[in-house]
């Protein structure tokens, strides 16, 4: 009886280990190719060793004559050592007599004297780094010691942020003229959309504080009269611009308003066969592609899916945002830098900014995009070594040709503020050393006294302040209270 439960319980324990079996077996047959081509490869480089073989033996004796040299020459440091031995031993026989069993070990063979010698060797060059570059050897052992997802900046970078956030966000909100109630909204469209997620981003609460209707009854009547898009200004002299209706919508979305099929459709319609969108809707040639229109659509989108009870319309949705996101990283083609016009014919025309670069890597990590990690990796290894100034911004100057007109693509995309966040989402995905260097950037980006602390909010700055204040707001390492 008990001789049959045993064999009962080993068949169930062998039915678990199965699927494990199995998966062992796929990944043995996966990886044959590779050792069948390692085989070759050896193969082929077995006539180069038969070759190199007799100058290896001809170096051999002069290999052993440097060593017993090293071994000859480290004999001086250790007779020292045994005189600090036995001065230990005056103060304290139970730590001379550990020291002495270790001394014996070590000279017990020429390999433990030369590896124990190389071992110092280390520890004093590291103690003396450390002690030349206190701050780098900080960094680095933050970046081991801290856990992976957290970005260890100095509690007072992280309070000073926090205090900018808080003044950003009540000065962001001032200039929303709410307290009129005449329907409108401070400023540009385009710039009261930045200022509104900014603020959702900053308090999620925020939401149920303002009045949803206002926005949405606004930012209709900024819309293009002849179009469900929006533009720089509603009247027809500015061209229908998907950078800012994918902001709109974008807006809207966060605000619980779901937006119209008509501007869904217009939006998704202007997609091209890529998956990239232009920044002026009708620009069909597929050098007018922009980073950052496509970056700010896949964002809408997936923000705007989440709203609509129609299926079949969130499927699509789904499906333009991930073509979109597939566009983004074939583009950057395993560079985490994006020009605003990846297929421009004039490759010194195809200027990298750092802003699009930023946005475009955030973007891909707010939808969800899979595959990213050397994306992220390639960002820490690319990063300016200064931050750029809070106010400084790049514009491509672009002439973008949408049917029979012609528009100055003159959008200023601000590269502190996305290159800020797009670090702090790369961190994790880092080797050791681009931690320490994300950190150290981010230092100095954040540090009080740096440019991005003197964002006021208050005056022609609202909309690069209101990137700052999102991105402060998006990763939970970036600002304490």
């Amino acid at each position: 009886m008990r001789a049959a439960r045993f064999i009962n319980r080993l068949h169930a324990i062998a039915e678990k280990l199965r699927p494990y079996a199995q998966t062992l077996r796929s990944y043995a047959e996966k990886l044959r190719p590779y050792a069948q081509a390692l085989r070759s490869y050896a193969e082929k480089l077995q006539p180069y060793v038969e070759k190199l073989r007799p100058y290896v033996d001809r170096l051999r004796p002069h290999a052993i004559k440097l060593r017993r040299q090293a071994v000859r020459a480290l004999d001086p440091v250790g007779a020292w050592l045994h005189r600090r031995v036995v001065q230990v031993g005056k103060v304290s026989p139970r730590t001379a007599k550990k020291l002495e069993a270790m001394e014996t070990w070590v000279g017990q063979s020429d390999a433990r004297k030369l590896g124990t010698a190389a071992l110092a060797a280390v520890l004093l060059y590291a103690a003396g780094f450390a002690a030349i570059f206190p701050k780098t050897v900080g960094r680095y052992f933050r970046a081991i010691s801290a856990p992976n997802r957290i970005v260890p900046l100095p509690d007072e970078i992280r309070r000073a942020a926090g205090e900018k956030a808080k003044q950003l966000a009540a000065a962001l909100d001032a200039r929303l003229d709410k307290k009129n109630r005449k329907g409108k909204l401070y400023g540009q469209a385009w710039s009261s959309a930045q200022i509104l997620v900014a603020l959702r981003e900053n308090d999620p609460g925020y939401a149920g504080r303002i009045d949803a209707g206002l926005i949405d009854r606004y930012f209709h009547s900024v819309a293009g009269p002849e179009c469900a898009c929006w533009r720089k200004f509603p009247n027809g002299k500015y061209p229908n611009h998907l950078g800012i209706t994918s902001w709109m919508l974008w807006t809207l979305a966060e605000y619980g308003v779901p937006a119209h099929k008509s501007e869904l459709e217009f939006l998704l319609s202007a997609q091209d066969r890529r998956g990239g969108w232009p920044l002026f809707a009708g620009a069909a040639e597929e050098k007018f592609a922009s980073s950052y229109a496509t970056a700010a659509a896949v964002l809408a989108l997936h923000r705007q899916s989440t709203l609509d009870a129609n299926q079949a319309l969130r499927e699509r949705l789904a499906g333009a945002v991930q073509r979109g996101a597939n566009w983004l990283k074939e583009v950057a083609d395993g560079r985490a830098r994006w020009a605003d016009y990846p297929a421009w014919p004039d490759a010194r025309e195809r200027r990298e900014f750092l802003g699009v670069s930023g946005f475009a890597l955030f973007a891909l990590h707010r939808v969800g995009a899979p595959g990213l990690a050397a994306l992220d990796r390639d960002w820490l290894r690319r990063l300016p070594p200064d931050a750029p100034t809070a106010l400084s911004c790049e514009v491509s100057g672009k002439i973008v040709q949408a049917g029979n007109r012609s528009d100055l693509d003159d959008t200023r995309h601000a590269g502190l503020a996305w290159g800020i966040i797009a670090t702090a989402l790369a961190y994790p995905s880092g080797w050791i050393s681009g931690k320490a260097r994300a950190i150290e950037w981010l230092e100095r980006a954040l540090a009080p006294g740096a440019s991005i602390h003197a964002l006021t909010g208050t005056g022609e700055d609202d909309s690069i302040a209101a990137e700052a204040l999102f991105v402060l707001r998006s990763h939970p390492e970036l600002a304490r209270e």
